[in-house]
């Protein structure tokens, strides 16, 4: 299968699930989005613990085979931006994003909430864009070991 289709594929698969989602998020209480945001920090710390493993995996796969170096650290500088920069940003949003629940929670305005509803739309689309993300570069490093077996 070509990759670009996949990619539109799962494009359109993530535009299906999150539409509805979406329209979730506008009736959800404000309990469930805790939850839901308490997870999304739970599988970005899982993340952060796969991309550590895939480095380490690499530089010690690096010391009994002669893998390119070229593509090697293309590879690890994928894995280390992945981490360092998409994965810890979003965490901090998230992180963020908590402390103004406790704001909404105490504030009357609704207009408070509604932003809060709205940034937790936007933090929905950044966990599955990094998700797709980390799942291309999954696939990389696999073909790449296995390439170079």
């Amino acid at each position: 299968m070509d990759p670009n289709t996949l990619g539109m594929q799962d494009y359109l698969a993530m535009e299906l699930l999150t539409q509805p989602k979406t329209e979730y998020l506008l009736d959800a209480s404000l309990e469930s989005l805790h939850v839901e945001s308490v997870e999304w920090l739970k599988e970005i710390d899982f993340w952060s613990d796969e991309i550590t493993f895939f480095y380490k995996l690499l530089k010690r796969s690096n010391d009994a085979r002669d893998y390119p170096g070229r593509e090697l650290a293309i590879i690890e500088k994928k894995l280390i931006s992945v981490n360092s920069d998409q994965v810890s940003k979003v965490r901090s949003d998230i992180l963020q994003h908590e402390r103004a629940l406790a704001g909404v929670l105490q504030s009357a305005y609704l207009l408070e909430e509604d932003r809060y509803r709205e940034k937790h739309r936007q933090l929905l689309m950044d966990i599955y864009s990094i998700h797709k993300v980390i799942r291309s570069l999954k696939k990389e490093v696999f073909s790449f070991i296995q390439k170079h077996e």
